[in-house]
């Protein structure tokens, strides 16, 4: 006797939530071992980082490849070497022209800061309507001189050093501890660059021999995922690259416009890296620049009403900024392939952050992956009722 199509689709909403529940008990365990194994875990990833760093260049870098390959008929390796001299001259220009504007503007700024501190706080009384007592205010301006003057506290440090430690010794370990920083991330620069280019060189036979590992019965399967990965993953660091590079730009030239000289390349700098974490973005060039207009000494903004207007363009654009991103920079550039949430985003780098630096870069790529498979082993089947 059949059974009522009623009791059929219960069964089967059943055994899905068993499935779901099944899962979130499988994903718990491994999230449990890792972070029982989290110093080995911490340590391999360490060791690995070069080797990762290098692959998630060379997987970015390699259509360009594939492109001069295609488009002048050269073999591998001279298309590997023009690749990699565009590589390295990007490189050599944002070390030699963007690092020094960035180095002396984060200087000027945190010397502004250290300046206008007690200024700043006498204003923000005043607009406030604050009743401070004036011995109060002055103890918290000697509170910010002491703790943000450099001086201030190299002499505290020294007073608190003197004839307790040698001062040679001191020095000694500074300088150590200084060469050994110069030396790690100089190796750790040359061990990427080496690495870079063996995966470029030998991407194209990444394939041949997963194919030879691979059983026949499932090879077509295998590969009809890697393509769903590959144009996921691919779609998001590249697209990501460029939106944050468009971001900085648009800020860059914005307050270059409304008279921010001084920290504009900084501040866009700030919006573009900060815009691969969602929503971070607008905040890290939205927040210095409202604080340069309120507590800032620009004649432009020299009144409160223009303060307040200052501050209302600065908001206005950053909410434009980032409706720019979420409706159109996001789904045409880095597209609607990756299709993780930026919550899922945020939990990833949370989850990665745990694992040290080798797991906070590969945190979203291995969340794309993942989601990926999911979805092809699991979700897809599941809708079409094949459990």
């Amino acid at each position: 006797m059949d059974r009522p199509q009623g009791l059929i689709d219960l069964d089967f909403r059943l055994r899905r939530a068993g499935l779901v529940l099944l899962w979130l008990v499988i994903l718990a365990g491994v999230f449990f071992m890792l972070r029982q194994a989290r110093p080995a875990v911490e340590l391999l990833l360490t060791v690995l980082s070069p080797f990762i760093v290098a692959m998630i260049i060379a997987y970015i870098f390699n259509p360009i490849v594939t492109w001069l390959q295609r488009r002048f008929g050269v073999r591998r390796l001279p298309s590997v070497i023009l690749t990699y001299a565009l590589i390295l001259a990007l490189t050599a220009g944002f070390f030699a022209i963007v690092i020094p504007i960035l180095y002396s503007q984060a200087k000027t700024g945190i010397t502004n800061l250290v300046n206008n501190a007690p200024a700043v706080m006498d204003r923000a009384s005043d607009w406030l309507k604050l009743k401070v007592n004036p011995e109060e205010l002055a103890q918290a301006r000697e509170f910010v001189r002491n703790n943000l003057d450099l001086s201030v506290i190299t002499g505290r440090a020294g007073q608190v050093t003197e004839g307790a430690v040698d001062t040679g010794r001191v020095i000694t370990r500074i300088i150590g501890t200084t060469i050994s920083v110069i030396i790690g991330g100089f190796a750790f620069i040359t061990f990427v660059v080496v690495i870079c280019f063996y995966f470029l060189l030998d991407y194209g036979r990444f394939e041949h021999i997963a194919r030879v590992l691979l059983p026949e019965d499932t090879e077509s399967r295998v590969f009809h995922i890697w393509r769903k990965i590959d144009q996921a993953l691919g779609g998001y660091l590249r697209g990501q690259l460029i939106v944050a590079a468009t971001i900085g730009t648009l800020y860059t030239v914005f307050l270059f416009i409304l008279g921010m000289k001084e920290y504009a390349i900084l501040i866009g700098f700030l919006a573009g890296f900060g815009n691969m974490i969602p929503y971070c973005g607008p905040l890290l060039g939205g927040i210095p620049a409202a604080l340069w207009i309120l507590f800032g000494s620009d004649p432009s903004f020299d009144t409160g009403q223009e303060k307040m207007i200052g501050v209302a363009i600065i908001v206005g654009f950053s909410v434009a900024i980032q409706s720019l991103d979420g409706f159109f920079l996001q789904p045409r550039i880095v597209g609607k392939n990756a299709e993780l949430h930026p919550l899922l985003v945020l939990l990833a780098l949370l989850v990665g952050a745990q694992f040290g630096l080798g797991g906070l870069i590969i945190a979203v790529p291995l969340a794309i992956m993942v989601r990926v498979a999911l979805k092809e082993l699991w979700w897809d089947p599941m809708e079409r009722q094949e459990f």
